[in-house]
């Protein structure tokens, strides 16, 4: 299969990269606003995790992606600062009153980066191509809700019957199987951006590679890319708000040594860190460099069920209970990570007052060692005797050693030794998504901006629901939802099937959220926060170097 073929390329990429940084840098002791950026004013260079995924809306995506989705794509919809859905390559759209047919009305002055314009079939071509299997969209599920795809994804990509209809070359009309009351929101979702359908196909598996196939209609379009290094984004002369966007040039370099990158920062090679790391809160402290924005993530523990001792929900329950969510957080950066119990990432805000999911939803585990060591004497295992070797898996980034070890520790005191083991990113959500891993770090930030995000993984058939957990109650509320179009009763459905899956079930164990830290040039003034989380570079002015 087509994703096979391209971690294996991506893997060996992401080796030769972290060779390349681990030399690049020591300890970050400096911290300075005063040092000036190598860049030029009509451009800015910024860091990511090393390259991984694909560039192809319909296909395998991660970090990088959604870097170049944020530039270069613009969907039929997308967020305004506070939250709400606005028109993007969509004019105008409308519904019919249950909310099963949506027409949208593309812009006239909506062009790719050729020129050439921006058509229903371009849409179409995504979903099309993301209903094959052989493709191998992480995103498929999204489309679902739309009659006939769901078969059409079961019968080979085969979309006769499919509800989608592109009338004419700036219009496109869903058909839905029932109401859904967030498809605005999934909208979101990669499977619903356009892929250009002159060069985008099945047959040319490579395309989104090539700079001069994937073309995009974002402000910005794929220039170069220099495999494993980097890629460059360069303004698209011909997107319909292109005297809005300052900036002629962004670059991400591939790195992922947290030191390299603060030293690269520090020396003016990067004009901005994104997601830096922790201890930059104290060396940045007071300094206009230092920025914070609450991004709607949660970092949680998957237990696989389908493993011993794990398909015992009192195991389950038994470790998640020994867990000390404040110690994890202290250990890696109290400012930044906030513990919690929810799946839902804790900030989101409701949408039906707008209060934060944390304050809505009840504490869904306990933190109680004794019950813990109580519960794993009821499954058998008194003081830990008689389990089976249990490791601990997670990918080799960022904090996540430190999680672990905290983690293990905990565990100890239940009377389990836990095997600690790390593996490369690609390595890693290979090994989850193949239901191999016993006990793993998962994370999940919110596509878009409604629980479903999160909750719709685990249900039964999910593209996301790595360790094939079916529960017929979770299911059927979580389908009773999607048709709710009241939000309160809506909202109290969601509530209920968290709780299954978190309290009742176990099957994850939430650890805690995340205010991600910037580290931004001060000469870079506009930019803009979203309250769905991040930051928003495409409108930024930035000042000349004196």
């Amino acid at each position: 299969m087509r994703k096979v073929r391209k971690l294996t390329a991506l893997l060996l990429a992401a080796a030769t990269m972290a060779s390349l940084s681990a030399c690049g840098g020591g300890d970050s002791n400096g911290g300075s606003s005063e040092s000036k950026s190598k860049t030029a004013a009509n451009e800015i260079i910024m860091a990511e995790q090393p390259e991984n995924g694909e560039y192809d809306p319909a296909g395998a995506t991660a970090y990088v992606y959604f870097d170049y989705q944020t530039y270069c794509l613009e969907g039929l919809v997308r967020y305004a600062e506070d939250g709400s859905i606005i028109p993007a390559a969509a004019s105008t759209w409308e519904s019919n009153d249950d909310a099963t047919e949506w027409t949208f009305h593309l812009r006239e002055d909506g062009k790719w980066n050729d020129g050439s314009q921006v058509t229903s079939a371009d849409f179409l071509n995504t979903i099309t191509r993301a209903l094959d299997p052989e493709t191998g969209s992480w995103y498929v599920d999204g489309l679902f809700v739309i009659k006939g795809a769901e078969e059409a994804f079961n019968n080979d990509g085969n979309t006769e019957g499919l509800g989608v209809e592109c009338p004419d070359d700036l219009t496109i009309k869903f058909t839905l199987k029932e109401p859904t009351a967030n498809f605005l929101d999934l909208l979101s979702l990669p499977v619903y951006f356009p892929s250009n359908s002159k060069y985008a196909k099945s047959e040319d598996p490579e395309w989104d590679m090539d700079t001069t196939k994937n073309l995009c209609n974002g402000p910005f379009y794929f220039a170069e890319r220099k495999a494993g290094i980097s890629i460059t984004f360069k303004k698209n002369e011909n997107y319909y708000d292109a005297n809005k966007i300052n900036i002629e040039k962004v670059t991400y370099k591939f790195m992922n040594d947290d030191q390299a990158k603060v030293a690269a920062y520090e020396t003016g090679e990067l004009d901005a860190l994104g997601s830096a790391p922790y201890y930059v809160a104290d060396t940045y402290a007071g300094k206009s460099d230092l920025k914070q924005s609450s991004v709607l993530v949660t970092n949680y523990i998957l237990f696989n069920i389908n493993m011993e001792p794990f398909d015992d929900v009192k195991v389950r329950q038994a470790f998640a209970l020994a867990v000390n969510r404040t110690d994890i957080t202290t250990a890696i950066g109290a400012q930044s990570y906030i513990p919690s119990t929810t799946f839902v990432a804790k900030r989101y805000k409701s949408k039906v007052d707008g209060s934060e999911w944390g304050d809505v939803q009840e504490t869904l585990l306990d933190e109680n060692l004794e019950k813990a060591k109580e519960l794993l004497k009821e499954a058998g295992y008194e003081n830990g005797e008689g389990l089976p070797e249990i490791t601990y898996t997670y990918p080799a980034m960022s904090y996540e050693a430190e999680v672990a070890q905290v983690l293990q520790a905990q565990w100890k005191e239940l009377g389990v030794d836990v095997k600690l083991q790390a593996m490369e990113y690609e390595v890693y959500v290979d090994e989850r998504r193949s239901g191999k891993l016993q006990l793993a770090r998962h994370q999940w930030t919110g596509d878009y901006g409604d629980p479903a995000t999160w909750l719709d993984m685990y249900r039964e058939g999910n593209s996301q629901n790595d360790i094939k957990w079916v529960n017929e109650e979770y299911n059927s509320i979580m389908a009773e939802s999607a048709k709710e179009l009241d939000a309160a009763k809506r909202q109290e459905l969601l509530l209920k099937a968290e709780k299954i899956l978190v309290s009742d079930e176990t099957v994850i164990c939430p650890l805690f959220t995340t205010d991600f830290l910037y580290l931004i040039n001060p000469d870079i003034t506009g930019l803009k926060q979203y309250s769905t989380g991040g930051f928003d570079f495409r409108y930024i002015t930035k000042k000349a170097a004196e």
